[in-house]
């Protein structure tokens, strides 16, 4: 049912059905039921060259293809494929997952911090995102925020403190406008409770709770935003950092 609004955003239709259905235009091959996503693309090259992983799908675009591909984690079988950079990107990537057959997901990737105190490479696991991206809107009614499947945020939890691996549960700030962060929302967005920004997150909930999957996130202290210049920080050049965090989201999936 269409809601009506003076502003097309949040004119939510909870209708799940829509005109083009993924599972319609997507083959369904055998695949894991766990599946990592990740924005690290030189961790998939590496694997790849490796002979680690075995192409099973793509997702198709008219810009970038994107390998779907399988690995064996500790003798479980686990989907890894890069992630698409933007909330709507984002969701048609994970709803093209859905219908090929996966059922549980690990996002990991970066994210700017809004916390001076945030190394660079420290975890972060956001257990709910401000909706400042479009995306989202299309699938869950419009909110302020929306949070992660608990289950998910359970789950990472337990394997993140058993393994001794240091991090901190926080909100995380969504935006579609990588150059619209301005000193004013960011301050909004800082007493707010919201610790990092990043492009994602929102899109990835709200997919996953309309679809009815369980997806967690893990994100990893980048660039810094909380001083009075930008600081890059080199956080892209972490190779180490984030190829650890790439297997150990493998790992935390095989344990969904």
């Amino acid at each position: 049912m269409l809601n009506d609004s003076l502003f097309p955003i949040l004119e939510f239709d909870s209708d799940k059905q829509a005109k083009i259905n993924p599972s319609s235009i997507i083959n369904k091959p055998p695949v894991p039921e766990a599946c990592v996503i990740t924005f690290f693309k030189e961790v998939i090259n590496k694997k790849l060259e490796a002979g680690e992983l075995e192409q099973i799908g793509t997702s198709y675009s008219e810009t970038v293809n994107l390998p779907v591909y399988k690995t064996t984690y500790k003798g479980c079988s686990v989907g890894l494929v890069g992630g698409f950079v933007g909330a709507a990107g984002s969701a048609a990537l994970l709803e093209e997952l859905i219908a090929s057959g996966f059922k549980k997901f690990i996002v990991c990737g970066g994210a700017g911090v809004l916390k001076k105190d945030i190394q660079v490479g420290h975890l972060v696991l956001p257990y709910s995102a401000v909706r400042d991206e479009g995306v989202s809107y299309h699938y869950i009614e419009p909110s302020r925020e929306i949070e992660c499947n608990p289950e998910a945020i359970m789950a990472i939890e337990r394997i993140l403190n058993r393994e001794k691996i240091p991090y901190i549960k926080a909100k995380t700030w969504t935006t579609d406008a990588i150059f619209r962060e301005t000193n004013a929302k960011i301050a909004k967005r800082v007493s707010e409770g919201c610790v990092t920004v990043e492009m994602e997150a929102a899109a990835f909930f709200a997919v996953a709770k309309c679809r009815n999957v369980l997806l967690g996130q893990i994100l990893y202290g980048g660039d810094d935003l909380s001083g009075i210049e930008w600081d890059h920080r080199s956080w892209v050049s972490r190779e180490k950092i984030r190829a650890n965090l790439v297997d150990l989201c493998l790992k935390i999936a095989t344990e969904l």
